[in-house]
């Protein structure tokens, strides 16, 4: 049986197929639906395996093909199995049966023939090719007649409007539905701007309220600072303050004898006096009394240092002043 199909532009693909056959990995054919769109119909690999049915035309045009294809195809079948010249018309013949298997009953179809490299490494050719059955007869066209005009009857509108639909409303339809879809358009438009412009503002907001913590941080912690170094000065000066009162304590404490005599010859002041500065500088409490104004001030009216002087006298006649030094007593008896 003679095939009617007729290709355009496949020649190309059969060279490439046979100039690189040792290159070839598997070859695919696609139909071309349109411009970016394709199908696939069928895959196969370069191999004996696959190509199998195809090594030997089963249906010859006449005997001498089928002798010339035999030879061609067969060559010597030992353990090294098919040429690849033979794999390369196999290959041929198998992209026109994939094609005649999707040609029935069309009269034109586009297809896309691709040969790739082994292992995924990628394609090295690809091409668009036409296939054209001339068995297919085209239904034929049927001739448009036209009716003689006849002469109707005028149509009420109202008769009108029930038997078909007014054009002003569907007109009207459209317009509406135009201007429906426009307005929906703006208000999307709209609302991305105003997202756009809120989170504009919102970053900026940001960015100045972190300018600011980062400015009171700052004045924090010079604060931190300031106070700190504050408060070590003023541990300093308490030290040195309670440092030199010390050194003056143990200084009276240590001149005993020799300072008070020092201090009768030099100042006139009676040996009593020296003492009573001795046991005044020794109690802090009697310290923290003198170094009072309001203490001072009360000394120094007479009739308070006189019911002072009177109110010692009492307290050191009374027993209870007397049984608090037991080894004076003893001492005396």
């Amino acid at each position: 049986m003679r095939d009617d199909l007729q290709y355009e532009g496949l020649e190309e693909t059969d060279k490439r197929i046979h100039a690189h056959k040792e290159d070839i990995g598997y070859i695919t054919i696609h139909e071309v639906l349109d411009r970016q769109s394709y199908e696939q119909l069928g895959r196969t690999y370069f191999n004996a395996v696959d190509l199998a049915p195809f090594l030997l035309d089963d249906e010859p045009e006449d005997r001498e093909e089928r002798e010339i294809l035999t030879e061609a195809d067969l060559g010597s079948l030992d353990d090294s199995g098919p040429s690849t010249e033979a794999l390369a018309r196999a290959a041929c013949r198998w992209m026109r049966h994939v094609v005649k298997s999707n040609m029935v009953g069309r009269v034109e179809g586009r297809f896309k023939a691709s040969l790739w490299r082994p292992k995924g490494e990628g394609q090295f050719h690809s091409a668009r090719f036409v296939c054209r059955d001339h068995s297919v007869k085209e239904p034929p066209v049927r001739p448009i007649v036209v009716p003689a005009p006849t002469v109707v009857a005028p149509v009420l509108p109202s008769a009108l409007s029930e038997m078909m639909p007014e054009g002003k409303a569907w007109r009207a339809l459209g317009e509406g539905y135009t201007s429906m879809i426009g307005l929906l358009q703006q208000s999307y438009a709209h609302l991305a701007t105003l997202q756009n412009t809120t989170v504009s503002n919102q970053n900026e907001q940001i960015l100045r309220l972190q300018r600011v913590l980062e400015e009171l941080m700052g004045e924090v912690t010079k604060m931190r600072v300031g106070l700190a170094n504050v408060d070590h000065r003023r541990q300093e000066q308490d030290g040195e303050s309670k440092v030199r009162e010390e050194l003056g304590k143990q200084f009276i404490s240590e001149i005993g004898t020799f300072g008070r005599v020092v201090a009768a010859a030099k100042f006139g002041m009676a040996p009593e006096l020296v003492e009573l500065a001795e046991i005044v500088n020794a109690s802090p409490e009697l310290m923290d009394a003198m170094k009072s104004p309001e203490v001072r001030k009360l000394l120094k009216d007479e009739k308070t240092r006189k019911e002072l002087a009177e109110l010692l006298l009492m307290a050191a006649r009374t027993p209870t002043a007397a049984n608090t030094n037991p080894t004076a007593e003893k001492s005396a008896a």
